[in-house]
């Protein structure tokens, strides 16, 4: 469920990409996509309600977010592009 999850979003995935190297903030990850940092966010949440991505600290306001084990196993599982 959560591959198709992923897969589903090209936005996701490419964001799940970048995170797996390391962590980021969304302005980070905004700026590497060249989305809008309302849009990163978004699916931030969204992958965090699915357990794929956690932020580190909840306490600052640009938080750096992770991939869990579950969103590492789904990324190890996702189907390659190219």
């Amino acid at each position: 469920m959560l591959v198709q999850f992923i897969d589903h979003s090209s936005v996701r995935r490419q964001l799940l990409e970048a995170l797996v190297r390391c962590p980021m903030t969304p302005t980070e990850l905004a700026s590497l996509e060249n989305k809008h940092v309302s849009h990163v966010s978004r699916a931030l949440r969204e992958m965090t309600a699915y357990g794929i991505v956690e932020p580190l600290s909840s306490r600052s306001r640009e938080r750096y977010y992770q991939v869990t084990t579950p969103g590492y196993l789904a990324y190890a599982a996702l189907p390659r592009v190219g």
